[in-house]
């Protein structure tokens, strides 16, 4: 039997009244025990990959700390995991309502024991950081540096300890798409290296090692090549044991509150 179609507009309204109720709520209302064990469960399968295995972070923040950049009340939360955050990295997870609150009562979970500890001095990271002018030529901090690199105004915000002492140690590990190399040879000879900005079947637009930008043609190139290796160099050997602690200390420093709205 065909549901008539009043009925099936009244389905689809309540269905979104019951999802703007269910982001509009101050509390969670899956905090059980039992609650907590099925969102380690969704968290396994669908979170480690980003966020470590304990929540600690990697390519995706720490989420043991119990404040997160997009908010940290519950409602805020769940927006988070239900859209995502595009600039971020974070992709919308299509989990039913009941199992995103679950997954919050266990990320909440985690941060009642914290278990990130930073050693270093991150005045003194900032001290290094400023003095190393590689660092400033190709990174931004607060609106200073350059730009063939990440921003790094809030990246404690978006990275592990860990995952920043790799990048400093071995940048090609993982390579942000956005800052993979490019090298563009034209039919002349003229080769021009650097970060994609945009790309589409038929140009590239790139930004070039001194932060020239170019628009090219394919049909004009007689090659293009792109790589997953970044352009920025490994600084193993550069820091002492203490230098890169406290270099790494200032990093995971640097989480600049969100802009109001």
């Amino acid at each position: 039997m065909k549901m008539p179609r009043k009925w099936i507009a009244l389905v689809l309204v309540l269905g979104g009244a019951v999802s703007v109720w269910a982001q509009q709520r101050e509390e969670n209302p899956y905090t059980t025990p039992e609650d907590v064990a099925i969102g380690a469960e969704i968290f396994q399968r669908r979170c480690v990959t980003c966020h470590g295995g304990d929540g600690t972070g990697g390519r995706g923040p720490d989420l043991t700390r119990g404040l997160f950049r997009y908010g940290s009340s519950d409602v805020a939360l769940y927006r988070t995991i239900r859209s995502g955050i595009s600039a971020s990295g974070m992709p919308r997870l299509g989990l039913p309502e009941e199992r995103v609150w679950r997954l919050i009562s266990y990320v909440r979970s985690l941060s009642e024991n914290p278990r990130v500890t930073i050693p270093g001095d991150p005045e003194r990271g900032k001290q290094i950081l400023s003095s190393q002018s590689d660092c400033k030529r190709c990174h931004l901090v607060n609106g200073e540096g350059g730009r063939l690199g990440p921003d790094l105004s809030e990246i404690g915000w978006m990275r592990s300890p860990q995952h920043l002492r790799s990048s400093i140690l071995n940048p090609n590990r993982e390579v942000d798409r956005g800052y993979r190399s490019v090298e563009a040879v034209q039919k002349g000879g003229q080769v021009i290296r650097g970060v994609p900005l945009n790309e589409d079947a038929y140009s590239i637009q790139l930004m070039d090692l001194e932060e020239n930008l170019h628009s090219l043609w394919k049909s004009d190139l007689e090659d293009l090549r792109q790589e997953d290796r970044s352009w920025m160099p490994s600084y193993q050997g550069a820091f002492t044991g203490s230098e890169l602690d406290d270099l790494v200390a200032y990093l995971y420093s640097l989480r600049r509150k969100k802009d109001s709205p």
